[in-house]
């Protein structure tokens, strides 16, 4: 999300939990910080600004409600996927890896004061949805190199994986998450040999995967990249796209909980 925008937080019962830890985020004086980490769905609206310093992306970090987008030119088919390809709804996710909103969507924790972790959001869309066949997730690229300058290393080394690897994808686009800390660090070679410790824990073709590392030139993140803003416009991370090419696409913005990814799909199904 950016660090100028406004967002819209609603809470639903459901989250009731995850609301006292919030509060208890205000009173430490981290409200800025409550607030650019969740963008509720649900009966009761709280707008706070957001003045986090941690931000996700550079750009616009408000939801778009039900407006649908056609996501033309943003290609599907030989991406990083889970599901069905036949599946009736896509959910495409546009991820940065340097971002810590991208990472507690996933169920990763990031930061000590994002609670969102502990939703597990993307595992809760993975079992009802995904592996029901009623959804197929797409992962796109959108590295924010101003934000975080290893960014498009890790985008680099996870479409390696998925070049040589792809079985191994998902499980390296989760250890990217949960050694952030490892290969955003500057100096002594932290990054590539962060990325080549994941591949040796994972058991993968290290020296295949490296190779591929060495010799690219990162087409991949940058053509996701390009073709996304050229076809919606700058976004913010993570921002999902739920819908399908017919009915077209409801833009989900931010590590929102299950029931506004519920609403989208409704709304594409509706139509």
């Amino acid at each position: 999300m950016s660090e100028d925008e406004g967002l819209t937080i609603e809470l639903t019962a459901k989250q009731a939990a995850v609301t006292f830890l919030f509060a208890g985020l205000v009173l430490g004086g981290s409200l800025g910080l409550a607030a650019g980490a969740f963008a509720f769905g649900g009966d009761t609206q709280l707008s706070m600004n957001n003045g986090s310093a941690e931000s996700g992306s550079d750009a616009d970090g408000s939801d778009s409600g039900s407006e649908l987008v056609s996501l033309d030119g943003v290609e599907f088919e030989g991406e990083p996927s889970k599901g069905d390809s036949d599946a009736p709804i896509k959910i495409v996710e546009v991820n940065e890896f340097g971002c810590p909103f991208c990472a507690e969507f996933q169920g990763i924790d990031a930061s000590g004061r994002i609670p969102i972790d502990q939703m597990d959001v993307a595992g809760q869309i993975e079992s009802q949805y995904v592996d029901t066949g009623e959804v197929e997730v797409i992962s796109k690229d959108y590295p924010v190199p101003n934000l975080h300058p290893n960014g498009p290393e890790a985008h680099k080394a996870a479409n390696c994986v998925y070049e040589n690897e792809k079985d191994s994808y998902w499980e390296y686009h989760d250890e990217l998450f949960e050694r952030r800390d490892q290969w955003m660090a500057s100096g002594q070679g932290n990054t590539e040999e962060t990325f080549r410790q994941i591949s040796n824990d994972l058991g993968l073709d290290t020296e295949t995967v490296m190779q591929c590392y060495d010799n690219s030139e990162n087409e991949e993140a940058s053509n996701d990249r390009r073709r996304l803003t050229n076809s919606v416009g700058r976004l913010g991370t993570p921002t999902f796209f739920v819908g399908n090419r017919d009915n077209g696409f409801v833009k989900v913005t931010g590590a929102q909980p299950l029931p506004r990814f519920e609403e989208a799909i409704t709304t594409v199904q509706n139509q």
